[in-house]
């Protein structure tokens, strides 16, 4: 479960925010809405001016970034010298956790990653692929993804199956989209206007 209530005032910008959620959270909205910079201060590369975030209960605000057990996921958040193989676990082998191979290999099926190599080597969208498996590989109790869902071809099929492997693992999930149709996917759902975040009813 994941509570975050904070502002953070810029100069021709104010988010305002309060969310709620556990499982899979959609932020839904356009440029300039303030999903950005929400995501950033859950994940801790920004301060917020005042307010509170909690992750299972946990207050985590003033946590260092590497203390609160989330992973950022954007377009850009692949290490491009590393292979595939090495890129999948080396979230896990940062945290010191067991590596399971059928774990592993039952990521990549669900997620179709059936191609290897260099990551600089491929496309965006395989990129993608493989920055959010790491993310699910390395078991944060939150992932953050930030419009990187958006260069997927099978972009549908992608969020059912990542959602299944994240709640299976316990892990919550906010996603940020522009595509108001995406949020057919998630348990809750915040539409983001002029850094407020307005909550949907679902169902």
């Amino acid at each position: 479960m994941i509570e975050a209530r904070v502002k953070k005032k810029f100069e021709a910008f104010q988010l305002d925010a309060n969310i709620s959620g556990e499982k899979f959270i959609c932020l839904t909205g356009g440029n300039g809405a303030g999903k950005t910079t929400l995501l950033s201060i859950i994940a801790g590369t920004i301060a917020p001016d005042e307010g509170e975030i909690k992750l299972n209960s946990k207050i985590i605000t003033n946590f260092p970034i590497e203390k609160r057990n989330v992973v950022l996921v954007t377009p850009e958040s692949c290490i491009p010298h590393l292979d595939v193989e090495t890129h999948l676990i080396w979230g896990a082998k940062i945290k010191k956790l067991e590596i399971k191979k059928e774990n592993v290999e039952r990521v990549k099926s669900q997620l179709k990653i059936h191609f290897g190599g260099k990551v600089s080597s491929l496309s965006l969208g395989m990129r993608g692929r493989v920055a959010l498996a790491t993310a699910l590989i390395c078991r944060p109790e939150l992932i953050l993804v930030d419009e990187a869902f958006s260069h997927l071809d099978d972009r549908e099929d992608f969020i059912r199956s990542y959602r299944e492997l994240a709640v299976e693992a316990g892990i919550d999930v906010i996603f940020a989209t522009q595509n108001p149709e995406e949020a057919e996917f998630a348990d809750y759902h915040y539409n983001m206007v002029g850094g407020k975040a307005i909550s949907q009813e679902k169902g």
